[in-house]
Formats: structure tokens, C-alpha cells, sequence
């Protein structure tokens, strides 16, 4: 295969969430071609995704880094039957987003075996985010502390994985083939549509919220419990479940754009977002709990200069021993 079919600038642009509908549809007739580039195009995604870099990743030396890129599926194609590779595709990108999330560090996978059928798993590290892309071509950011799965059978006919933690998916659209999240509360069919997923254990809720498309909400059992238009979000929180309009969308998908928006959220909130996203634990004086609201953005600042700025404000005092914070209240 020639590195010039590739459509890589359609394919950064997605990555970078920028994509218009012609690129799109310009990496889907790519994808429709020919078997081989669904694995060509999840090894460009998961390296990307690990090597924390834009579109300058493919630019500055594109015949090394075709070089290196058909090298390590060459290397994989002479250790298995040739068409074996090319009928099991899936299976053979899924071990390659965890052979480079494992060996850099930036995300951690393992495979388990199962009446033959290979799982996946991605875990994004406390304090860090990962992005993937899926046989089938759907895109799903993993956000701190969070884990993915799909079987080795994953295909565009078969699609469901099981996610602990907070994602947001990107679903290709199949009418014909449900995509279905499934969680430890509930789980999500859509069969083409973008929205998150948070389950948080430590808060003992989970929610839902669609930004396009519609989706629908089944309990364990495959009973429907609900169906979400855009703009709303289905809220479950200490066993009682009810549907509601979002109400801050940018702020619940922030995070996607690297970015933490509090809009009048009590001290305790704060801290539970600031431990995820920074990869620490943070214990804070009970005085403070409820007593202060804050609305605020995190971009690129340091726990540090986050800390600061609430002091500001509220009359704390904190110390930060490498992952452990302590806030206390600070009497004037």
C-alpha cells in the first residue's frame, strides 16, 4: 500500500475535532476500500493518542514514520497466517493499542482469554486522558482513572463495550447495528451519535448526556428505562434514576478539550474533579465542604497555581506532598 492514499489530513482533523463532513466521508470511502486500512487507521489513531502530539506527528518526516508505521504491522503479518490477519483485523489492532499504551506508559492493557475470544482492555492512568478508535472507526476519550473493553469479535456488525469510569464516544452511524455501552448501572444503545458517560463510584451516581443524535437507556436487563434528545442527560444517584435538560453542557464535556469548567459548584465538587484531573488525593477540612461556591476554567495550570487562586478567595491553607493535598481552613 502506497503512504499517498492515506487521507491524512482528514484523519488529524478528526483527531483534533475539527473534521467537516467531507473529511469524514473522505476517511470513511478510505476505510470502505479495503480491510487492511481499519488496522492502518487504528495504529495512526492509538500512536497518535500515546505520543500526546497534533498533526506535526505525521508532517515532519513522512517517509520515516510510514517507514516505522508498516514495519510494526509487517512484523506482526510474518509471525501470523496472512489470512488470518486480514479476517481478524480487529483482534490484531487490539493488540497493538496495548502493546503502545503499555510500553509508554500512558495507558495500561491486558488480554484475557474467554471460550477463545480475546478482550481488550484500556485503562487511562489517574491524571491522564487516552483516545482510541475502535475497529469499526468510532472514536472514545477515556478521561482519568477510566477503562474500556470490547472482545476480539468486535466488528461493524457486532458492536458493545463495557466502560467503567467517564467516556465519550463518537459513534460511526449503522441504523442496521446498535452500538451499546455497557456500564456496571445501566447500559446505552445508539446506532449513530456523540455523548458521554460518567459512572462514578466514589459519588454513587452515574449519568448519561447526549450532545447529538439520540440514544436510549436500558437497565441490566435489557428493559428500556428511557430515550435522551440532544441537550438532555439521564441521572441515576443513589439508586433513583430521572431524566433532566443539561444544564452547562460545555462545562460536562470540557474535559475532551482538556479543560476543567466550574460554574457555581460547591468546594467538595471542586475537589473531587481536581483529584481526577490531577492524579492526587485531596483531603479537605469538613469546614470548607459546602461553604464556598467557585466558577472557574483549568487549562494548563498547575495544581499549584490552582490552589492559589482559591486561596484567593477563600481563606484556606494547603500543602501538596507529591500526591497527597491537604486544605485546611485558614481562621483570619
Amino acid at each position: 500500500m502506497q503512504q499517498q492514499n492515506i487521507p491524512w489530513e482528514a484523519i488529524s482533523a478528526k483527531l483534533k475535532n475539527i473534521a467537516d463532513e467531507e473529511q469524514i466521508k473522505q476517511i470513511q470511502d478510505w476505510l470502505d476500500s479495503s480491510p487492511e486500512h481499519q488496522l492502518i487507521l487504528s495504529e495512526i489513531v492509538n500512536t497518535w493518542t500515546i505520543t500526546q502530539r497534533k498533526t506535526e506527528f505525521y508532517q515532519p518526516d513522512m517517509d520515516l514514520n510510514w517507514e516505522k508505521l508498516m514495519s510494526r504491522i509487517d512484523y506482526r503479518e510474518k509471525h501470523k497466517n496472512q489470512k488470518a490477519i486480514y479476517l481478524r483485523w480487529a483482534a490484531a489492532a487490539a493488540i497493538l493499542v496495548l502493546v503502545f499504551l503499555a510500553g509508554l506508559g500512558l495507558g495500561d492493557g491486558f488480554l484475557k482469554q474467554s471460550n477463545s475470544v480475546s478482550y481488550t482492555k484500556i485503562i487511562a492512568p489517574e491524571g491522564n486522558k487516552t483516545q482510541i478508535v475502535l475497529p469499526d472507526s468510532t472514536y472514545v476519550w477515556l478521561n482519568s482513572g477510566s477503562e474500556l473493553q470490547y472482545a476480539s469479535d468486535y466488528s461493524a456488525q457486532k458492536r458493545e463495550v463495557l466502560m467503567k469510569g467517564e467516556c465519550f464516544f463518537d459513534v460511526v452511524k449503522d441504523p442496521k447495528h446498535p452500538f451499546v455501552v455497557k456500564g456496571s448501572k445501566f447500559q446505552v444503545k445508539v446506532f449513530g451519535t456523540r455523548f458521554n458517560v460518567n459512572e462514578d463510584m466514589a459519588k454513587n451516581m452515574a449519568d448519561v448526556t447526549l450532545v447529538s443524535g439520540k440514544v436510549q437507556v436500558l437497565n441490566l436487563q435489557d428493559k428500556l428505562i428511557s430515550e435522551l434528545n440532544p441537550g438532555q442527560q439521564f441521572v441515576c444517584r443513589d439508586g433513583k434514576c430521572h431524566l433532566q435538560q443539561a444544564e452547562n453542557l460545555e462545562a460536562l464535556t470540557a474535559w475532551l478539550n482538556n479543560m476543567l469548567i466550574f460554574d457555581n459548584q460547591p468546594f467538595e465538587e471542586v475537589i473531587h474533579y481536581l483529584e481526577k484531573w490531577y492524579g492526587v488525593k485531596i483531603q479537605l477540612d469538613h469546614e470548607l465542604y459546602y461553604s464556598h461556591n467557585y466558577t472557574f476554567k483549568v487549562k494548563t495550570e498547575s495544581l499549584r497555581e490552582v490552589m492559589e487562586l482559591i486561596s484567593v478567595i477563600t481563606p484556606i491553607q494547603y500543602k501538596i506532598e507529591g500526591e497527597q493535598v491537604t486544605i485546611k481552613y485558614k481562621k483570619r
